[in-house]
C-alpha cells in the first residue's frame, strides 16, 4: 500500500499558505529554556536534577540547521550514533554503551518504537516539527518501565503560544537533490494555545553499499504533520491533545530494497487541579511504527506495530521541599505482520512513585515502580539518589538504580527463531557526578558503572540459531559537558570516555567508540551568525570477536545564517567539508561497507512572522 494521500495534501497546503499570514506583535521571550520533565516526570530546572541532564531547545536546532534527527545527536555526552547510511535508513543510538534497545523514546511523553524489533525509529523524526530535546542518561525504568536501560530521550513537539496567529515557513535544497520545505501557524488567547505545521523532506541520497545490491542512489522522502493544542477552562482543568505523523519511502540495497513507512503518535488527555497541592494527568495515547517491504517493486513483507498507552500521573506537595509523584500507566502492543507470529500481543501495567525531599544543603529522591507484564510476570526495579549544594555554583550527586529490558516479539516469537522461555535483560548502575553553573557557564562531569545480566544473544543451540541469555556486560564511563556564553559567542562542548566490554569473553561491545565528542561554536556578527560543528569518534569493531575494526575519524561541519530583516532569513550549511570518507557501520554477512555522505551544501530559506 503506497502512502499518497497525506503527502499530497500537505504539498498543495504549503503554497497558499503564507498568504493569510497578519501582523502580530513579538512574542514573549522563552523562560523555560533550562526546565526539564524527562528525569522525574515533572519540571525542574537542571541544575536541580539528580541525574545527568542535555536539554537541546528549538533555537539550538535551529542554529545547527540540521538535514536528519540524528545530527542534533551525534557526539552528545553518553550518546554514540550507528546508522546503515544517511537519511532514513535504519539507525542505532547507543546510550552509555548500552544497546540501542536499551534507550527509551518518547514523544511527548508517549513510548515510541517496534514491538518486533525493539529499537525506535530515531531515522523518521522530522526535525523541523521539533522543539525541544531532552536527553537524560542512566536507568529510568523505575518511572518509565522497561527499556531504559541506558537512559530516555524525549522529544516535544512545536508548541502553541498565546496572541494573534503567526505563521512560519521554509524552502530548502542543496546536495544528493535533496529539497525540503514547510509550513506552520501558532496562537491562541489567554487560556487556549494551539500550533499546527507541515513539513517535506526527499532527497535522491547516496548509493548506501558498494558492491552489493544495485549502483543506483538510494533516496528517500519524508512529509510530517505535526499538532498541538491546549485550552483551559474556567474551573482550572487543562484539555490537551498533540500529533505527530509522519509517512513516506526509504532505498537501500538488498532484497527488500524499499520500506514504506509509517511513523505515527496521537496523545490526548486532562490536567486537573484537585486541591492547591494537588495535581493530577489523565491521558490517552496511541503510537504506530509500521513499515511495508518491496522488492524491485513487488510487496515483500509487512511489519505494522501498534501500541495504546493510557496513562494517570498524580503531583502532591507533602512540604515546602517534599513531593510525591505517583501513577500508573499500562500499554498493549499489537503486531500486524505478513509473519505468522505464535503471539501477536501482550500487555503491561506499571504501578510508580518519585519521592524527592531536601533539608538543608542535601536532596533525596527514590523511585520505585511494579510492572506486570503478560509474558514474563513481574519486575520491581527502583533507584535512590543524593544531591548537595555544595557552594553557590557546584553542586554534586550520587544515584544508584536497577532497570530491565523484555524481549521484543522477534526474540521470544518469530517463526523457527523465537525463544518464548527468555528472561529480561537486567541491569545495575552505579553513577556519581558534579555540576558547575555560573554566569553564562557551566561544566557537568558524571562518572558510571554499568552491569547488564541476563543479555540476550543469537547462537546455535541444538542445530537451530536463537537467542538465549547468555552474555554478561560491564560498562565503565567518563562524561564531561560544558558550554560557555561570552557575548556574541556561544560555545558547547562534550567527551565521552567508554569501556564497554562482554564480561564473559573480554572483548568489547560493537560499535561502541571507547572515545568520542562534540564540539559547537557559533558567533553572532551584526544580522550575520557563523558557527561550526567538530565531531571526533575513536575507533570501534563491527563484530562481537572484534576482527572487523572501523577506524575513527573526525568531521567538520560550517554553517553562516544572515537575517535579511526580522522576519526573513537565509542559512546555508557545509557538511563533512574536508570531504573526509569514513564508515559507522558494516553488513558482516556481505561484506560491505554502510556509505556515508562526503562534502555536501544546503541552504534554507526560512520565515517567522513577528
Amino acid at each position: 500500500m503506497k502512502r499518497t494521500a497525506l503527502s499530497t495534501a500537505i504539498l498543495l497546503a504549503m503554497t497558499p499558505a503564507l498568504a493569510h499570514a497578519q501582523d502580530a506583535p513579538e512574542t514573549e521571550a522563552r523562560t523555560l529554556d533550562t526546565v526539564q520533565v524527562t528525569a522525574t516526570r515533572v519540571a525542574q530546572t537542571v541544575d536541580e536534577t539528580l541525574a545527568s541532564v542535555t536539554i537541546i531547545d528549538r533555537e539550538e536546532i535551529e542554529r545547527l540547521q540540521p538535514q536528519q534527527f540524528t545530527d542534533v545527536l551525534q557526539g552528545r555526552a553518553g550518546l554514540s550514533v550507528v546508522g546503515n547510511g544517511p537519511f532514513g535508513k535504519t539507525t542505532s543510538v547507543f546510550m552509555r554503551g548500552t544497546s540501542s534497545d536499551h534507550h527509551l523514546l518518547l514523544v511527548d511523553g508517549v513510548r515510541m518504537g517496534s514491538a518486533t524489533s525493539g529499537g525506535a525509529s530515531w531515522q523518521f523524526l522530522p526535525p523541523e516539527e521539533i522543539e525541544r530535546v531532552e536527553i537524560v542518561r542512566g536507568p529510568r525504568t523505575s518511572i518509565y518501565g522497561s527499556d531504559a536501560i541506558g537512559g530516555v530521550t524525549q522529544v516535544f513537539t512545536r508548541e502553541g503560544r498565546r496572541g494573534p496567529p503567526e505563521a512560519s515557513a521554509f524552502l530548502g535544497g542543496g546536495s544528493f537533490g535533496t529539497r525540503e520545505l514547510g509550513v506552520g501557524v501558532a496562537g491562541g488567547t489567554d487560556d487556549t494555545s494551539y500550533r499546527l505545521s507541515m513539513s517535506h523532506f526527499s532527497t535522491d541520497g547516496i548509493d548506501v553499499q558498494d558492491g552489493f545490491g544495485d549502483d543506483d542512489r538510494d533516496g528517500y522522502d519524508n512529509t510530517s504533520l505535526s499538532g498541538k493544542v491546549s485550552h483551559r477552562l474556567d474551573n482550572g482543568i487543562e484539555l490537551f491533545g498533540n500529533l505527530l505523523y509522519s509517512e513516506g519511502a526509504t532505498e537501500f540495497d538488498g532484497t527488500p530494497d524499499q520500506t514504506d513507512f509509517l511513523h505515527a503518535v496521537l496523545q490526548g488527555g486532562l490536567r486537573i487541579p484537585i486541591l492547591d497541592r494537588w495535581d493530577t494527568e489523565l491521558a490517552y495515547a496511541q503510537s504506530r511504527d509500521e513499515g511495508e517491504n518491496f522488492a524491485a517493486g513487488t510487496f515483500f513483507s509487512t511489519f505494522d506495530t501498534r501500541r495504546d498507552q493510557l496513562t494517570w500521573r498524580n503531583d502532591i506537595q507533602l512540604g515546602d521541599r517534599t513531593d510525591l509523584i505517583a501513577g500508573v500507566d499500562a500499554y498493549e502492543d499489537r503486531v500486524s505482520s505478513t509473519t505468522d507470529y505464535d503471539e501477536d500481543s501482550r500487555y503491561n501495567v506499571g504501578v510508580y512513585s518519585v519521592l524527592r525531599s531536601g533539608f538543608g544543603a542535601h536532596d533525596l529522591e527514590g523511585s520505585l515502580r511494579l510492572d506486570d507484564n503478560e509474558q514474563f510476570g513481574d519486575k520491581v526495579t527502583g533507584q535512590v539518589a543524593w544531591g548537595m549544594q555544595a557552594t553557590e555554583a557546584l553542586r554534586l550527586r550520587a544515584s544508584y538504580g536497577t532497570a530491565f529490558k523484555a524481549p521484543t516479539f522477534n526474540e521470544l516469537f518469530f517463526p523457527g527463531f523465537g525463544n518464548p522461555d527468555l528472561e529480561p535483560e537486567e541491569s545495575e548502575t552505579l553513577e556519581v557526578g558534579a555540576r558547575y553553573a555560573a554566569s553564562q557557564a557551566y561544566v557537568d562531569v558524571a562518572v558510571f558503572e554499568t552491569r547488564v545480566d541476563e543479555l540476550i544473544d543469537n547462537q546455535m543451540v541444538g542445530g537451530v540459531f536463537m537467542p538465549i541469555n547468555v552474555d554478561e556486560a560491564r560498562i565503565r564511563g567518563l562524561e564531561i559537558e560544558g558550554g560557555h556564553e561570552f557575548g556574541p559567542w556561544n560555545a558547547r562542548a562534550s567527551l565521552t570516555l567508554l569501556d564497554a566490554k562482554d564480561r564473559n569473553t573480554g572483548n568489547e561491545l560493537r560499535r561502541r567508540p571507547p572515545v568520542s565528542g562534540r564540539f559547537d561554536l557559533d558567533r553572532q556578527v551584526g544580522d550575520f551568525s557563523l558557527g561550526g560543528t567538530v565531531l571526533a569518534r575513536g575507533r570501534s569493531y563491527n563484530d562481537g570477536d572484534n576482527e572487523e575494526r572501523l577506524s575513527g575519524h573526525g568531521l567538520l561541519d560550517l554553517r553562516a545564517a544572515y537575517a535579511i530583516d526580522a522576519e526573513w532569513s537565509v542559512l546555508v550549511t557545509v557538511k563533512n567539508v574536508f570531504d573526509r570518507d569514513y564508515v559507522v557501520a558494516r553488513d558482516s554477512f556481505n561484506e560491505a561497507d554502510y556509505n556515508q555522505p562526503g562534502r555536501a551544501a544546503f541552504v534554507k530559506l526560512r520565515y517567522q512572522q513577528r
